[in-house]
């Protein structure tokens, strides 16, 4: 079930009920969303649903997915570049709140343990984020559009956990300098290749 109305939306805005992020996603889930999810099995009879609150909690954070996708990485033909600008960008902002915790999804992966539900669930959030980047390094005319994927990947991951350790949006700001950097070094032999194509057709 993914709809507005559904368990899994029950119980992550039962964790969510203080709107802490106005529309950005939340800033953790392992504490908020079990104990959601362990009151709602409770208390709403959603054991009818789920075959328990771990199962319930992975349908939570499979339901925040899109969303959270959306935020970071809003899926349009823009300039690229401005694209990844605006990934660190919204990162940054989101750090500037109090509550911020980091990246939920890695959040969710780190504290809990393997072979909980919610482990496959960040594992297809991720593949997904990995999809829409390796479609933006695409079209920026990567050699390897996988590899910059990848590498945009550790820099979102490091910006979210690092302005969270720090308590400041800088490691977003410079995880965004480098981004830039390996999009040049990513692009430069395929920009230089159509440089020479300009000059030979002169």
């Amino acid at each position: 079930m993914t709809s507005a109305t559904s368990p899994a939306a029950t119980s992550w805005d039962a964790a969510y009920a203080a709107g802490r992020y106005a529309g950005e996603p939340p800033v953790s889930f392992t504490r908020d969303i079990l104990a959601a999810a362990r009151k709602a099995m409770v208390t709403s009879g959603l054991y009818r649903h789920y075959a328990g609150k771990d199962e319930l909690a992975a349908a939570a954070l499979r339901f925040r997915d899109k969303t959270h996708l959306d935020w970071l990485l809003p899926e349009d033909d823009g300039d690229g570049r401005q694209r990844v600008r605006a990934m660190f960008d919204r990162i940054a902002r989101a750090a500037t709140s109090a509550h911020f915790r980091g990246c939920p999804f890695l959040r969710a992966s780190l504290e809990l343990p393997a072979g909980h539900p919610a482990q496959g669930a960040v594992a297809e959030h991720r593949h997904r984020l990995h999809a829409r980047l390796c479609l933006l390094a695409a079209r920026l005319g990567a050699r390897e559009p996988d590899a910059l994927a990848r590498q945009l990947m550790v820099l979102a991951d490091g910006a979210a956990s690092g302005c969270a350790v720090q308590r400041s949006p800088a490691p977003a700001r410079d995880a965004r300098e480098l981004a830039l950097v390996a999009i040049v070094a990513a692009t430069a032999e395929t920009q230089a290749v159509q440089t020479q194509d300009v000059e030979t057709d002169k």
